[in-house]
């Protein structure tokens, strides 16, 4: 039960983290309330989310600590600690690797004007501290 708990976790907060990153890749189709309504939307379902959580953190050491892994990617969420959606997903389901690709992608593009300096220093922090979080 508890590992079939965790891959529900990790489901919904991979699932409400893409929503965010697909609301801020289309953000151009929106007009602004509608953005705003939806990201609103968004952010409460994080946030009911984050409540669900504190109250699953009773028990089984292993499944707490996954938990508040979990837990703290979503406050991380809705504080916009991370301002990049998909920097914060793979945050969340703890992949370094693919953060440590994600910074060099950001690198790269920098360097070939793709991508300003202003925000691929945004990313780059994002995605350190991110990496810092996880021990990685």
């Amino acid at each position: 039960m508890a590992d079939a708990l965790r891959a529900n976790a990790r489901d919904q907060i991979a699932r409400l983290l893409t929503q965010l990153a697909d609301l801020e890749d289309a953000r151009e189709e929106f007009d602004d309330d509608e953005y705003e309504e939806t990201k609103a939307e968004t952010l409460a379902q994080l946030d009911s989310f984050k409540t669900s959580l504190a109250r699953m953190t009773t028990g089984d050491v292993t499944l707490t600590n996954e938990l508040e892994t979990i837990k703290s990617a979503t406050l991380a969420a809705i504080s916009a600690a991370f301002k990049t959606p998909e920097i914060l997903k793979l945050f969340a389901l703890k992949q370094p690797e693919a953060l440590r690709e994600r910074l060099r992608a950001c690198e790269r593009d920098v360097l070939l004007g793709k991508m300003s300096d202003a925000k691929g220093k945004i990313e780059r922090v994002e995605i350190l501290t991110a990496l810092k979080k996880l021990q990685a």
